[in-house]
């Protein structure tokens, strides 16, 4: 179920996210032990995310929240073990979509703070809940992804959505595949590199294209396309 606005969890008073459907109208359209997640973000909303990672108060706040969310939801009778959570954070350390206002490096602080903030959500959640986070196929926004980081992240999550996609996009200054295979072997590499259990790996995939106008004055041999 996507997306609740990051930002609500960093409020004082309990979030409100309405889904698109009722939560007990999804289930019957799946097998009874189906895993119902939530997903709290997405491409351009990371302030929520910035601002409730910044401390340990702010940290504690939201994941209380983000706990106090699932629980509503999960009422009448919902078995909320059955429930999971996606923290699609894009991307703790910069390069998301406000990188043209922000610098990466008014976000470094983001390195140090993503994995207590993923840690404190798992506390809060409890250990029967799945927790996943969706990460980036492009080394270049794996920031908060250093090798003595990945010890510090792993362990509070169950999967890791590598988003196989965009691999290619409006900072690049060539064209190139936008999904591959070869780039998703080498994001599963780059996770593997610092410490990640690929049995953890969900490998998301795009079904969508990309493609690309030509000026028709250019000259391919100054300029050649790749």
């Amino acid at each position: 179920m996507a997306f609740a606005n990051s930002s609500i969890f960093n409020s004082d008073s309990s979030p409100k996210f309405e889904p698109f459907e009722p939560v007990e109208a999804m289930r019957k359209r799946f097998v009874p032990d189906i895993k119902v997640m939530v997903a709290i973000g997405g491409w351009g909303d990371t302030n929520g995310f910035s601002e409730g990672a910044k401390d340990d108060g702010s940290r504690a706040r939201y994941a209380k929240n983000v706990a106090t969310m699932i629980d509503n939801l999960g009422i009448d009778g919902v078995d909320t073990e059955s429930w999971a959570l996606d923290i699609d954070w894009e991307y703790p350390g910069g390069n998301g979509g406000d990188y043209m206002k922000v610098p990466n490096s008014g976000k470094t602080d983001e390195i140090e703070t993503y994995p207590l903030f993923l840690r404190a959500i798992r506390e809060a959640i409890g250990p029967d809940k799945l927790l996943s986070i969706a990460v980036s196929e492009k080394r270049t926004d794996m920031m908060a992804f250093a090798k003595e980081q990945g010890t510090k992240i792993w362990p509070s999550v169950d999967l890791v959505k590598v988003m196989s996609y965009d691999l290619m996009n409006r900072r690049d200054k060539v064209t190139n595949h936008h999904t591959s295979v070869v780039g998703s072997l080498d994001a599963i590499k780059a996770y593997e590199e610092i410490g990640l259990d690929t049995a953890k790996i969900n490998l998301g995939f795009a079904y969508y294209a990309k493609w690309f106008m030509t000026d028709p004055n250019s000259n391919c041999n100054e300029h050649p396309l790749g």
